[in-house]
């Protein structure tokens, strides 16, 4: 409820573009990941258990009195599309985006859970040392966010082209982070501690368009099924609709991801996610493709006539400015002399 309202508050009050919200929301996420653990076990062992929590649920009271104090009211408009949230299950292209949502979480829960073994057990290392990993992994991500945001906002209409470039980019770097048994004539079925923290700082970096651009895409679908553009409603029933795909992946993702792991391995594991991060971009690139072939939009495009009217707009208001910039030379002129009468005419 919070994650949809926020969202839905931003999308609609702010005067950001979407991709733009959508950035911000996931760096707050990054950070929250990277230091929301650290700063939970500091405040663990220094007052307790049960402080902790008095801690947080009184965090999260203040918070709740700033946000009645100063976010202002946002009154919706008639703007109120008349299809719910499961219309938007019956446009392919949202459905893939889902997919797109449920299959980055899983291979997340998937990494976070083979990583772990891998570092201790395997390469050596220590918790400590993998929780200073995930901050520095963390901080890539959100820097790769910024610039996603901003590259999404300036080329909008290459959307579906991100997502392929991203899905293979994640699979490629994927089958290095074991490395892959499919690579053993190259690593001869060594590990590394440099080859797999390198990588998955690459691995990090595709993360921002996939979990940013998705949303910017579905939001493009409904408004061009008929969902109302700018309004609260079509947000809610966006964002819960991408929130449910990504809760869907936290849910089923440790399972499978633990099934997997303990029957073949971690490395196999990564080799099985590769080849579905292979199949998603053929899906979305077919996808795509069949839009454009079939000339199906994909987001909502501005008609001629509305260009024209503010073509025209924008010629009335220029020589609205030479007139009155012809009249203020003149006054100009005029009251360099004494004789304020011809001012007055």
């Amino acid at each position: 409820m919070v994650t949809i309202s926020t969202t839905s508050i931003l999308l609609k009050a702010s005067g950001f573009q979407s991709t733009t919200i959508i950035g911000i929301v996931e760096i707050g996420n990054g950070l929250a990941f990277a230091f929301g653990t650290a700063l939970g076990g500091t405040l663990y062992e220094f007052v307790g258990y049960v402080t902790t929590f008095w801690v947080s649920g009184g965090a999260l009271v203040i918070s709740t009195l700033l946000v009645a104090v100063f976010i202002p009211a946002v009154v919706e408009e008639e703007k109120k599309s008349q299809q719910g949230l499961f219309q938007l299950l019956t446009i392919p292209g949202c459905v893939l985006l889902c997919l797109t949502y449920i299959l980055t979480k899983m291979q997340g829960t998937c990494r976070n859970i083979g990583l772990t073994e891998l570092y201790i057990e395997e390469l050596g290392s220590n918790p400590a040392v993998l929780g200073l990993l995930y901050v520095i992994w963390t901080v890539v991500y959100i820097g790769s966010c910024a610039i996603a945001t901003r590259l999404l906002n300036k080329f909008p209409q290459n959307n579906y082209l991100a997502l392929v470039i991203s899905w293979i980019w994640t699979g490629v770097t994927v089958l290095l982070i074991a490395p892959s048994p499919l690579l053993d004539f190259i690593f001869h079925g060594k590990k590394y501690f440099w080859l797999t923290t390198i990588d998955m700082a690459f691995v990090y970096i595709p993360l921002s368009v996939l979990y940013i651009t998705p949303f910017q895409a579905a939001l493009n679908l409904a408004e061009v099924n008929g969902y109302k553009k700018d309004s609260l409603h079509t947000y809610g029933m966006v964002t819960g609709l991408v929130n449910g795909a990504l809760s869907l992946g936290s849910t089923i993702g440790p399972v499978i991801s633990g099934v997997i792991i303990e029957g073949t391995g971690f490395g196999w594991t990564t080799t099985y996610l590769a080849f579905a991060n292979f199949i998603m971009a053929l899906l979305i690139g077919c996808y795509s493709i069949y839009m454009r072939v079939t000339g199906q939009p994909t987001e909502v495009v501005e008609s001629q006539d509305n260009k024209e009217v503010k073509e025209e707009a924008a010629y009335d208001t220029e020589k609205v400015d030479n007139v009155r910039e012809v009249n203020e030379k003149i006054i100009e002129k005029y009251l360099k002399h004494e004789d304020l009468t011809k001012v007055y005419l």
